[in-house]
């Protein structure tokens, strides 16, 4: 009998050569349960592993079973999965002529629940062109790090009626490129897409709730290739936040047959504008309670990217902040650190990966930043810790970007000079911390702050200080 751990890697290496995509853990956990002589049902594998039974049932095994199909080239089940893969790897003679440098480097049963270790001396991962970090990771980059359990917990959450997903971190910690994952998940299902960014919206647009409820439906009918109406629909009488939601039930989701998935990105941007803000979000958190009554709210799944928290005085009863799935992106673990190293085709000892993450902290835009030069061989390690708080160092056009909106916002400044002025976690004013916490300068110790990183805090000591 094959060991699993050989099969996991065979079925792998099958799906990445025709589509171009991995296992992901769970259909891996999927695929091992599935091989054995006495199979769980898909109802006692979602309880072992903490899943709804229709999530694995209606998405995760789907998409399994289609992407051994087309790695097969023959329709594969659960039931004849085993029969087909052993065949296969019999005629090719496997693992004998497979190539060891594209293994999947880790075989943990609680691959499911917990980020893969790596050993530092495993073999780099096979050659992949370094890529700069700039915006969001393409769907398609090998740098993409999956935020683990985050992407299936979202999945799971998309496939519910009227869900609503939050998604929180400062900025360039990987919201947007998650957000743009869940909109192609819901793709893949047949859902209506739409992204609405408030960084596109004019001042003018975002000072004046008529203007921007008039926007979000003018750009929401456009991306659904629908023909605007606003006119027909817009009463003063009965004011814009009414003639927005009946626009919405009426005419855009009255015309779409599937479900629709709604991603509005830098939601926080909204909070320089209170009294809008306060209007907008409460009309969102009616649409949720919506959802539970009417049929065809339920067909509306949305997504909410924010970079900090809500510093507004909302009704708890009237906030879309504490209803639906909540999710905060976290620095880059160690062991995520280390598979980016990999697959930039490094060998960094125990002693550099510390070096690296003391002084960028898991921040993932750093993280990627760093091995993009490393790779380039542009500079050694060393070189790099060397000039890395400086303006010639690699991180400069980074750092001078977060001192010019400092200086711009001499408030902000006092606070950083502030958190400067000891080693202890100090105490900010609300507003202040938040806004820093946005800008990931800072992380949030229960009411006190500290600089998330040394590169930080080395560079501002220089400018405020030193200087």
């Amino acid at each position: 009998m094959r060991g699993i751990e050989v099969v996991l890697e065979f079925a792998d290496e099958l799906v990445h050569t025709t589509t171009g995509k991995h296992l992901n853990d769970l259909q891996r956990t999927i695929l091992r349960e599935s091989w054995q002589e006495a199979k769980k049902t898909y109802d006692q594998l979602a309880q072992e592993y903490g899943y709804s039974a229709n999530y694995i049932k209606q998405a995760v095994a789907p998409q399994l079973w289609r992407l051994l199909s087309q790695g097969l080239g023959e329709k594969v089940t659960k039931i004849n999965i085993r029969s087909v893969l052993e065949r296969r790897m019999a005629s090719q003679n496997y693992p004998k002529t497979h190539n060891l440098a594209t293994r999947r480097l880790t075989a943990n049963p609680d691959r499911a629940r917990a980020a893969p270790e790596y050993s530092f001396n495993e073999q780099p991962l096979p050659s992949v062109e370094p890529e700069l970090p700039d915006g969001s990771v393409p769907l398609n980059s090998p740098f993409y790090v999956e935020r683990i359990p985050h992407e299936s917990r979202c999945y799971e959450e998309l496939l519910k009626r009227g869900a609503l997903i939050r998604i929180k971190a400062p900025k360039q910690m990987g919201k947007t490129s998650l957000m743009n994952r869940i909109l192609f998940y819901g793709a893949q299902q047949d859902y209506k897409t739409a992204l609405l960014d408030f960084q596109q919206a004019e001042e003018i647009v975002l000072s004046d709730l008529y203007k921007l409820l008039r926007w979000f439906c003018a750009n929401l009918t456009r991306q659904l290739k629908l023909e605007p109406r606003l006119d027909e629909y817009w009463d003063d009488d009965l004011g814009s936040k009414m003639s927005c939601t009946l626009y919405v039930q009426e005419y855009l989701l009255e015309q779409l047959k599937n479900p629709l998935v709604l991603a509005l990105d830098e939601v926080s941007i909204l909070f320089e504008k209170p009294k809008v803000a306060q209007e907008f979000l409460t009309l969102l958190r009616a649409w949720h309670e919506k959802a539970k009554v009417v049929s065809l709210w339920q067909q509306l799944r949305l997504v909410m990217v924010q970079s900090t928290e809500v510093y507004l005085p909302l009704n708890i009863n009237q906030s879309p902040f504490n209803v639906g799935l909540g999710i905060e992106l976290e620095p880059l673990t160690t062991q995520q650190v280390q598979d980016l190293v990999q697959r930039h085709r490094l060998m960094f000892n125990s002693k550099q990966l510390a070096e690296l993450i003391g002084l960028v902290a898991g921040h993932p835009y750093l993280v990627r930043l760093t091995l993009y030069h490393l790779a380039r061989e542009e500079l050694t390690l060393e070189e790099l810790m060397a000039t890395a708080a400086t303006d010639t160092g690699i991180y400069s056009n980074h750092l001078h970007r977060h001192l010019w909106n400092l200086q711009q916002h001499p408030k902000l400044a006092a606070a950083c000079h502030q958190i400067l002025s000891t080693t202890e976690p100090v105490e900010l004013e609300q507003v202040q911390g938040f806004k820093l916490y946005s800008m990931g300068l800072i992380k949030l110790q229960g009411n006190r702050v500290t600089f998330s990183c040394d590169l930080y805090r080395r560079y501002f000591q220089e400018k405020f200080l030193d200087g």
